[in-house]
């Protein structure tokens, strides 16, 4: 839980329109999606947008405190991709990124109230920790993102707009 000026949020349960400052940047959530990995345990991805960019900020609440992670899309062609998921292996940016959770579930917008989709999540890490996500969708599409995890404490000045 974080504290605003006397009014406590749960990152896990924040509404479009809140805004909050994370690297030095003001940011709007845009919209809110949840992830069902099937295994007990849900996320909540927040679409944000600065003045300059999109990214997602994805949160879970497990064993009583939040894992974070930061992200924005990337471009990797598709067959770097399906090769990357066979190999454990991808090399992007001249950094190495090696296969270290793949995760199965299904996705719902919550703000624009879609049907659940179903997707295979391929969690690839680097050396200094950096995230790289190839999200496998049930129509044979692929989303990637790179990010990092990140501390909750660095999510500041959370404001209802």
């Amino acid at each position: 839980m974080f504290w605003n000026n006397s009014k406590e949020y749960h990152l896990d349960k924040l509404k479009v329109g809140f805004t909050f400052d994370l690297y030095n940047t003001n940011w709007k959530i845009e919209e809110i999606g949840q992830y069902d990995w099937r295994m007990d345990n849900s996320s909540i991805e927040y679409t944000i947008k600065s003045s300059r960019k999109e990214a997602f900020l994805e949160v879970e609440f497990n064993k009583g405190k939040y894992e974070v992670t930061y992200s924005e899309t990337i471009a990797i062609s598709e067959t770097l991709l399906v090769d990357a998921i066979h190999s454990k292996q991808l090399i992007f940016n001249n950094k190495l990124y090696e296969l270290d959770e793949t995760y199965k579930g299904d996705y719902k917008n919550l703000t624009t109230h879609t049907s659940r989709e179903n997707l295979e999540c391929f969690l690839f890490y680097a050396e200094d920790d950096e995230l790289l996500t190839i999200e496998k969708w049930g129509d044979g599409s692929y989303e990637v993102f790179l990010g990092e995890e990140i501390k909750a404490k660095k999510i500041k000045n959370i404001k209802e707009n």
